[in-house]
């Protein structure tokens, strides 16, 4: 299996290369009211919308305040897309193991930790967030 591999401070994520469907650098995200604070909001590329989430404050991290942003890991799917910004990117990594069940692989010396497409939409999906939390 093939692995897109990133990081998020001090933690190595991957996501299967199925997925990943650019990556882009020097683009602009247009903010957008009312969201959660990991929601960076709206990137126009190439005639397409996508949500752009900041994968440091979606998995829980302190929110660096004023960074640049750097690279930006479009992401498509069965007809999803979103875009998510790593703190850095590794590269693409191949792993040889048929499990499907697996959520953590190692590489080098580093421990991999896979994240689903589908399971940060759905927790994105199942939130509340608009003027009624004002």
């Amino acid at each position: 299996m093939k692995f897109f591999v990133f990081k998020v401070r001090d933690e190595f994520l991957g996501i299967e290369s199925q997925y990943v469907h650019r990556i882009i650098d020097d683009s602009k995200v247009t903010p957008v009211c009312l969201t959660p604070e990991y929601y960076e909001g709206l990137l126009y590329y190439r005639g397409e919308l996508f949500d752009v989430i900041n994968l440091a404050s979606f998995l829980g991290y302190p929110k660096k305040e004023n960074i640049e942003i750097p690279r930006i890991i479009i992401l498509k799917w069965v007809n999803k897309k979103m875009a998510i910004i790593p703190d850095d990117i590794i590269g693409m990594i191949w792993i040889d193991d048929d499990s499907e069940n697996r959520t953590v692989y190692y590489y080098e010396s580093h421990v991999v930790r896979l994240l689903n497409p589908d399971d940060i939409w759905k927790k994105l999906s199942g939130l509340s967030y608009g003027p009624h939390k004002i």
